[in-house]
């Protein structure tokens, strides 16, 4: 049996190893650095878990990161909201007001839906977006409750006309994903949509558009395959849309 004492030691000295191997003055790095050292890992790990090259991590570290997907990876990576990480405060959810928006907003993470399914879908459930919405608290938390649930999306194209159209914003709430017919966010095979799904029963499911002009991309899912079910993956319920007149 290790004696706890000594294991204690051994924490302690990774996390001095961590810091001890690398040293920056830039805010974002020294962020990293913290995180790392708190979870008792290292560059090789978090390079693993992103695909960014040890190299290339030890430049951000030092110089700032400069690719957004390297960002968003780098925050999942270590469970940190991208403001957390860039910013070095949670704004969103939270009662801190960004410089320049008016008191008791929140912010709200704004994705693009053409986004690929890779990073995009895991980053609108994560909530983590260079982009985001301000919207009245008090009036989110009347009308949809939990804040952190919730999630803004660009529409794209006009499959979903006349409900939804080209450039529209719909708020989604990712808390909501139960087997209920509606309009949802999902992830099918590897692309990343708004769709009206349908659930005609327990072990079916059709994904269709409400412009029947695109009637032919109409899928139905059998949950029997299990290829079928791990093409499909609902990300959140749209439950507020906003667009230009």
């Amino acid at each position: 049996m290790i004696d706890p004492k000594i294991r204690d030691e051994n924490s302690d000295n990774r996390r001095r190893r961590v810091g001890q191997a690398i040293k920056t003055e830039n805010s974002v790095g020294s962020r990293i650095l913290g995180e790392l050292s708190s979870k008792n890992r290292d560059i090789g790990w978090l390079s693993q878990e992103t695909g960014v090259p040890p190299n290339t991590l030890r430049d951000y570290i030092h110089r700032g990161i400069t690719k957004t997907e390297a960002a968003i990876a780098i925050s999942l990576a270590l469970n940190m909201s991208l403001d957390e990480l860039l910013v070095g405060s949670a704004a969103f959810g939270s009662e801190l007001v960004p410089k320049g928006l008016e008191p008791e907003m929140a912010l709200v993470p704004m994705h693009d839906v053409a986004v690929s399914a890779g990073y995009g879908a895991q980053a609108v459930e994560a909530g983590v977006s260079p982009e985001s919405l301000g919207f009245p608290s008090r009036w989110l938390r009347r009308k949809f409750g939990e804040l952190k649930s919730l999630r803004v999306v660009h529409v794209q194209g006009d499959s979903m006309m006349p409900t939804l159209g080209d450039g529209d914003l719909v708020m989604i709430d990712i808390s909501r994903r139960d087997p209920v017919d509606g309009i949802f966010v999902l992830r099918v095979d590897d692309q990343l949509m708004v769709k009206r799904v349908l659930f005609p029963s327990s072990r079916r499911v059709l994904v269709t558009s409400d412009n029947r002009d695109y009637d032919r991309w109409d899928r139905m899912i059998d949950f029997e395959s299990e290829a079928a079910r791990d093409s499909f993956h609902l990300i959140g319920r749209v439950v507020w849309v906003g667009r230009s007149l």
